[in-house]
Parts: structure tokens; sequence; C-alpha cells
């Protein structure tokens, strides 16, 4: 029997347990060589939390990798490999179903990487579904980590394919850089400026975003495929939803068509904060 991970779900927020089940059954038609894949799952009934039984993964997170225990660098090649198997699982779950589901909670220690280094997207937590007409889910929070939630799910209380994408263009900064995003906060409020954003942006305005390459990589780097991964993660982040890259043109500019094709324009200040 080939191992497994399994994951229990301490609550179920105010979904009921009919919504449990109908997410569950979504996760388990999730096909793609990208996306972790959801063997199994139990429902105790009562107080008993359910548990999420989830293929493993032999080499751990890509968290762990960039900034954890790991002793080995990932090479420039295998970032590439990532950044690419990362959109290509996006990309399914936006537009490989009839209607989109959301992941709601994209960032590197919810990437895992088999033994080949191929990445992995997993920990759904739980996934939503757009149903038709919606465009999206109003009163549906993102979910995780501040440093990589769009700012617009809290002035709009609304999640969109969208939202998934600032995270997604947040994570390809983190990939290229090796910096953790940071939102600076104190006890009173929450700044949602995201310092890596700002730095990135800052160095794509002077001409020198290669400059924010992760040194550790000591030059050793495509450096038009890091300007690209750069690039497009700038173009995810814009404040505008409406000028964000949908997750088909984000991927088809890291794979294979040039730069001077991007039309849209760079993301403004993050001026907002709760």
């Amino acid at each position: 029997m080939p191992h497994v991970a399994v994951k229990r779900l301490t609550k179920l927020l105010e979904q009921t347990r009919r919504d449990y089940v109908t997410e569950i059954m979504i996760l388990g038609q999730l096909k793609h060589r990208n996306l972790v894949k959801l063997v199994g799952w139990c429902d105790g009934g009562g107080d008993d939390k359910p548990l999420l039984v989830y293929e493993l993964v032999a080499n751990g997170s890509l968290d762990d990798h960039l900034h954890g225990s790991s002793e080995r660098l990932l090479t420039w090649p295998q970032r590439y490999k990532i950044v690419i198997g990362i959109g290509s699982a996006i990309e399914y779950l936006h537009t490989g179903d009839k209607d989109p589901i959301l992941h709601r909670d994209i960032k590197p220690s919810n990437v895992m990487l088999d033994g080949a280094f191929e990445a992995k997207l997993g920990d759904f937590g739980l996934v939503r579904q757009v149903k038709p007409g919606q465009g999206s889910l109003r009163g549906t929070a993102m979910v995780g980590s501040w440093e990589y939630m769009d700012p617009k799910c809290i002035t709009t209380d609304s999640a969109t394919t969208a939202s998934d994408m600032y995270s997604f263009g947040v994570l390809l900064l983190e990939i290229a850089t090796g910096k953790r995003p940071r939102v600076p906060r104190d006890d009173e409020e929450l700044s949602l400026r995201n310092a890596l954003v700002d730095a990135v942006r800052e160095s794509y305005d002077k001409g020198a975003v290669l400059e924010m390459a992760d040194a550790r990589l000591n030059g050793d780097f495509d450096e038009r495929q890091m300007e690209r991964v750069m690039l497009v993660g700038l173009l995810c982040v814009n404040q505008d939803r409406g000028n964000r890259l949908g997750i088909r043109e984000a991927v088809n500019l890291l794979s294979n068509i040039r730069l001077s094709n991007i039309r849209h324009p760079l993301p403004e200040p993050e001026g907002i904060s709760t």
C-alpha cells in the first residue's frame, strides 16, 4: 500500500456537513499531474473531526526548500519548472471544469514537490466552485496568510479567480527572489502593502529588476526567464482586478510568448489598509 498523508480538519467554519461532503466530491474529481491527489476521506459524524487522505509527496513543500531546513538549494531550472507546474494546476482549476474552481490559499507551504521536483498544488482548504452566472463568491473569504491575500477580498468581501491570481503573482516573486513576502502590521491595523511586491516593482521601475534575483543562485539563471517570472508576477498583483492577467495568459507568457506582447499595465502602489 502506498504511503499517504492524513489531514485532520479541526473545524468546518460555518459550513454545513452537506456542504463539506459536496466539496469533498469536487476534490475527488480533480485529476491533474500538478495537483496533490485526494485518495480518500472519512467523516466520523457527530463530534468526530473529518479526515482527508492525500497521496504522500516525497520532497516536502516548496516553502521548506526556499526558506526551511532543506540543505539543497533549488536551482533555477527546478524553480522555473515549478513555476510552470503551479501555473498549469491553477489553469486546470480555473478553466478545466465547466465552472471555475477557486483554490483560495496559494502559497509555498501548499506546493509540494515530488521525487523529480515536479510541483503539486495541494491543501485546498476547502475549494469553492463558482456557479454559472456568479462571477465571484461574495461573502466567501480567502483563507490562509495575509501575505498572499488579494487586498480586494478585504474591501469587497468577495473571492474570484483574480484573487487566486494575486496569490500566484506573490508566489512567483517569492520563487524568483527567494524572499518571503511581508505585510507590515501593528496592534491597531494591518497594512495590505506587500513589501516584496513593492521592492520588485521599484527595481523594475529603475530598469534593474534582475538585481532582485535570489542572491543564493550566484547569477546562475536564465536572465530572460527570471525577468519573465518577475514581470508576470507584477502583472498578477495589480490592484485593479480587471487589469490582472488571467491564468491562461499568464501561463502562455511564462512559457513561450515574448514579453513585448504584454499589454497589461503594471500595478499601482498598494495604498489600502484595514
